[in-house]
Order: structure tokens, then C-alpha cells, then sequence
């Protein structure tokens, strides 16, 4: 998986650290997804594997659906910090030995169109979760959601995201290096 550097100045906030993970990982997604002809978008290494336009716009749906979860289904809860539990997501999120099934609504359908519709979708998607973070006053660590892995802080849940496109731009780079790739 790759990895963001998040080494920050003394001082730096952890929502800022956070805000700094989410556009870092946009930053190296849309780097990752550079030059992309749309032949190559909608390559699929196997008839039951997602080519790169379907990994973006799943990526796409997620933000989207991500946020939404954070600004309106996150509850007041106990204050917790647990630095085990955000190691544990980013090594969830970036192990890709384990293939997950995803639910519908974020199942890809073609619904942009287009590799470059769904590249820009994601970002303006991902600008409104950074807007939304550096709007809000909550504490993270004392809000909470539940989600298919588990019930995590609004905190584990921004680190989560941020792994997450991560994770589908190393599958994207797998993409790339599979047999019958377009050149």
C-alpha cells in the first residue's frame, strides 16, 4: 500500500493532519490516474475484476456516500483516542489480499461515463470533505459512526477515507501491470 507522509510541523492540529491526509491521497490518486487514455480506463484485467474507470467511480460514490454518513449520521459519544485502532484501519484499509464486496450503492454502474467525468467527481466529492472538516467544531474522537467494519470515531473514520483511495489506487497500479494492458 502506499503510503502518505503525514510528518507535520509541532504544532500542527490533528484535524489539520487529517485535512493534510485527505488531500494528500487526492493529490496521489488523480497523480495515479495521469494520462490515462480511456481505452486503458475501461480495461479489466478479468471479466470479474473492476477496470481503473470503475475503480474511480466507486471511489467517487464512496466520498460522496462517506461524507454523508459524517455530517449526518455520526453521534455524540464517549471521548476515545486509540492509536491501535487507526494503525489497525490503515493496515485494513491497504491490505488488498483480502477482497471485499462492496454494496450497491457504491457498485459501479458507468454512471459518469467517463474516466475523466469520474476523476472530477471524486475530486469535487473529496473538496467537500475538506470543506466540511475544516468547518467543522465537533470532536472527532468524541463522535461516532457505525460502519460494516465496525463502530469507529468521526476521527478513525476521516483516516479510514483517507486509506481507502489509497487502497484503490494500488489496485489501480495492479491494473496497470496486468497481462493484456493497453499501451
Amino acid at each position: 500500500m502506499r503510503t502518505i507522509n503525514l510528518m507535520s510541523p509541532v504544532g500542527i492540529s490533528e484535524r489539520e493532519k487529517l485535512i493534510a491526509g485527505l488531500g494528500a491521497s487526492r493529490a496521489a490518486f488523480l497523480a495515479g490516474c495521469e494520462g490515462i487514455t480511456d481505452v486503458q480506463g475501461r480495461f479489466k484485467p478479468a471479466p470479474d475484476r473492476w477496470s481503473i474507470e470503475e475503480c474511480v467511480e466507486h471511489i467517487a460514490l464512496v466520498e460522496k456516500g462517506l461524507l454523508k454518513r459524517l455530517s449526518e449520521e455520526a453521534i455524540a459519544s464517549e471521548r476515545v483516542v486509540r492509536p491501535a485502532r487507526q494503525v489497525e484501519l490503515r493496515k485494513m484499509a491497504g491490505d488488498r489480499t483480502t477482497k471485499r464486496q462492496v454494496p450497491e450503492r457504491v457498485r459501479p454502474s458507468g454512471q459518469f461515463g467517463s474516466l475523466q467525468k469520474a476523476l472530477e467527481q471524486f475530486a469535487a466529492n473529496r473538496e467537500k470533505t475538506i470543506a466540511y472538516l475544516s468547518a467543522c467544531e465537533d470532536d472527532l474522537h468524541a463522535r461516532s459512526i457505525v460502519h460494516p467494519i465496525g463502530t469507529m470515531t468521526c476521527h478513525e473514520y476521516v483516516i479510514f477515507m483517507t486509506t481507502h483511495t489509497l487502497r484503490h489506487l494500488d489496485q489501480i497500479g495492479e491494473i496497470k501491470k496486468s497481462p493484456g494492458y493497453p499501451a
